[in-house]
């Protein structure tokens, strides 16, 4: 953090706001949780008064998806530890970076863009990306399983993909446009489901977790 983020906070800090539940990413604050964060509008004001150039966001959706973040990571990370997320400015690496900003402050953790042989890889894997692959694995008549990369934590694991664009398209934030081509079938297969299952991938997702936990091989 540089000497002008250090001086955001703190004086966030001294006007009573909870700063472990608000992010600051390039000068700019988004509010993670706003009861715990005690960041009212006319704290808002003060700050507005001191940081003019500096804009404050209060948005729902984004909260939405700083619950699920807190809940998946709450057994994954420790105090301290360092974290690696990738730096391409794709809208799921860009909320990472935004969520996880935060937890300098709650867990005192460092955030790295280069890794390091002490660095916890982050992956940007979301619920639709697991979703996808166990669909895939049914339609190419394979096990259906969860598989996790060493040393790597999934804090999208329960966050819709359709959250995440959703969120970054209401911003003023530059982001790029992923590349990798969906599969048909397997979209299509998806979106049949959607429509007869009430909250689709992550029932699938459940489906998988409690199999794997009780499966009998």
């Amino acid at each position: 953090m540089n000497k002008k983020d250090r001086q955001i906070i703190k004086t966030l800090n001294n006007l009573g706001v909870d700063t472990r539940y608000i992010s600051l990413y390039n000068e700019h604050v988004y509010i993670n949780n706003s009861k715990f964060s005690k960041f009212s509008r006319k704290k808002e004001e003060k700050f507005n008064c001191l940081y003019s150039n500096i804009s404050v966001t209060r948005s729902m959706l984004f909260q939405k998806i700083c619950v699920k973040v807190s809940r998946t990571i709450k057994n994954q990370i420790k105090p301290k530890d360092e974290i690696y997320i990738d730096n391409t400015p794709t809208a799921k690496n860009i909320v990472l970076n935004i969520v996880l900003e935060s937890y300098k402050r709650k867990y005192g953790i460092k955030i790295a863009h280069t890794p390091t042989k002490h660095s916890i890889i982050v992956s940007s894997k979301c619920l639709d990306d697991f979703s996808s692959e166990y669909i895939h694995l049914m339609l190419s008549g394979n096990k259906i399983t969860d598989t996790y990369e060493e040393n790597t934590i999934y804090p999208l694991i329960h966050v819709h993909q359709d959250w995440i664009d959703d969120w970054i398209s209401s911003t003023d934030i530059k982001h790029i446009t992923s590349n990798v081509e969906e599969d048909t079938k397997i979209k299509e297969m998806l979106t049949f489901l959607e429509k007869h299952i009430p909250n689709v991938n992550e029932s699938i997702k459940q489906s998988v977790t409690y199999l794997d936990e009780n499966r009998i091989d």
